[in-house]
């Protein structure tokens, strides 16, 4: 799915912002928040970063819906936010990719072995934090 965009291009710096905000957001486990402030990024991006965007997007609504016990949403929006990020390997604007797909991946994996009657067994020490894209491991 592509974005329609149906918003103004924004400027560099209004999305180093949004990005900004939206990892401190992620980091706290604040994921609904994380999806609201790069929805409109996403959706004004026309360019090759809007799968990043959306990509980060789906791994904070995937990690919203664990917390909430939803395993389909969880499995959906991870694998596919998976195969979004994949191509901006090993970093991009900063951001950590390779660990995030990685961390996220696992979390993926452990999900899908639990199923949705043993989903609320998922260790939440294990989620993932977005990482600065110079850290090493």
């Amino acid at each position: 799915m592509s974005p329609k965009t149906t918003l103004p291009p924004l400027t560099e710096e209004e999305k180093r912002e949004a990005l900004a905000k939206a990892i401190r957001e992620f980091n706290s486990w604040r994921f609904y928040d994380c999806h609201e402030t790069l929805e409109d990024v996403w959706r004004a991006e026309g360019g090759e970063l809007a799968d990043f965007y959306q990509g980060i997007i789906k791994v904070a609504a995937g990690f919203h819906h664990l917390l909430r016990g939803n395993h389909k949403g969880t499995v959906n929006l991870l694998g596919h936010a998976l195969t979004l990020l994949e191509p901006y390997r090993p970093s991009r604007l900063g951001v950590n990719v390779q660990r995030l797909i990685e961390e996220a991946g696992a979390c993926y994996e452990r999900a899908r072995d639990l199923g949705p009657k043993r989903l609320s067994e998922f260790d939440r020490s294990t989620l993932p934090r977005i990482h600065d894209g110079a850290a090493s491991k």
